[in-house]
């Protein structure tokens, strides 16, 4: 039987572009065997009132954007070695290539799959970058906080 817990970190933004709570951050899913996969809804650089974080800045999103996904997975108990899979979102392919290394600050080999889509823009117009990530951990690591979590 699934168990599915949608968690909403107490450190980390919580409000969509127009500041209300319309996602959950992380959802976790337990099948009942020995390993527990992490989904999380795509990270942008904000800061925890909603606001964008190094406005044109794509090595600063890039640095702030791993910072919330590293935050999103440590609060059930995951960490970037454990990401499977990323998709990530910018508005500047050119810019981003530019500061790729600031990605692989956060993320060490073997590294996730990866996914890279230009777009036209993002939830707010000072976004650059927008990555959504899973992960998969064995269970016995699974850390539910007490507080944030609705599990059916």
């Amino acid at each position: 039987m699934l168990k599915r817990h949608y968690v909403t970190p107490e450190t980390t933004y919580k409000v969509g572009g127009n500041k209300q709570v319309i996602y959950t951050p992380v959802i976790v899913v337990e099948d009942g065997t020995s390993h527990t996969h992490v989904y999380l809804a795509g990270r942008t650089s904000r800061t925890l009132d909603g606001d964008v974080a190094c406005k044109g800045d794509m090595r600063g999103q890039i640095r702030e954007v791993c910072k919330a996904l590293q935050i999103a997975l440590e609060t059930v108990g995951a960490t970037l070695a454990d990401v499977t899979r990323t998709i990530a979102y910018t508005t500047d392919m050119k810019a981003y290539f530019a500061a790729i290394d600031e990605r692989f600050k956060f993320f060490k080999p073997p590294l996730p799959t990866s996914t890279l889509i230009g777009v036209a823009c993002l939830a707010m117009p000072e976004m650059l970058l927008e990555i959504e990530a899973e992960a998969v951990i064995e269970t016995n690591r699974l850390r539910l906080p007490k507080t944030g979590v609705v599990s059916r």
